[in-house]
């Protein structure tokens, strides 16, 4: 039974990274990569929230040709849809999460995701309630609406949540297995646009917070890490 072994010996693996103390030495060596994330999230947040600003109540060509691409996928999708949006970047799935690890008494790690989920409501509640843009209800008038979901649309919180726990989880896999956050935040990006309750720029919004989150958590100092604990 080669392949329960294989997956008996990944889970294994991955369950004592998770279980240790700290997770400083399965970061050593990639800071730099961090420090490009962030710098790269940062410049994406600025630019996605000024192009955003600018319309506001007025959708540009670009993304509503993106959107409705997306949004016009056939119906039959909408169960598959509901399933990612929710099981993949919901308040439950964030809540979930800590409460696992928890029980699993990976105490750190589920500190570590409580962190950055809190850290990814607060920007996401800041930059929706300074930019208040609306959602594609709000802005068009003919599109497949398969969820009904109020208030601002911009940054997408499904997106945010799908990233920052994904991103933070993706250390502790095998080098082989790496691809799997970024499947996760695409089907969930995909879901909200398809769901007819974002917009593409959401998305991207989203994206942006939860890397931003998850980059400034693992290059700050050391010193700052053990006082918050979160190394």
């Amino acid at each position: 039974m080669p392949t329960i072994r294989s997956f008996l010996s990944v889970s294994g693996a991955i369950l004592r990274r998770m279980n240790a103390k700290t997770d400083t030495t399965i970061y050593n060596g990639h800071r730099s990569w961090y420090v490009a994330s962030g710098i790269v999230a940062l410049i994406g947040l600025v630019v996605a929230s000024l192009m955003v600003w600018d319309t506001r109540h007025v959708i540009s060509g670009w993304e509503t040709d993106i959107f409705h691409a997306i949004n016009n996928w056939p119906d039959t999708l909408k169960t598959i849809g509901l399933v990612i949006t929710v099981a993949g970047g919901s308040i439950w799935l964030a809540i979930g999460s800590i409460i696992v690890t928890t029980l699993c008494k990976m105490y750190r790690l589920a500190w570590r995701l409580a962190a950055v989920i809190g850290a990814g409501y607060v920007l996401d509640f800041i930059l929706k309630e300074g930019i208040d843009r609306g959602r594609p209800a709000d802005m068009l008038a003919e599109f497949h609406r398969r969820s009904v979901e109020t208030g601002a649309g911009f940054p997408s919180g499904h997106t945010t949540i799908a990233t920052v726990i994904s991103l933070t989880l993706l250390p502790y896999l095998p080098k082989k297995l790496r691809w799997l956050p970024f499947v996760w935040i695409g089907l969930v990006a995909l879901s909200r646009i398809y769901l007819g309750v974002h917009l593409p720029l959401d998305v991207f919004g989203g994206f942006f917070v939860g890397l931003l989150v998850v980059s400034v958590v693992r290059i700050m100092p050391q010193s700052w890490k053990v006082l918050f604990r979160l190394d």
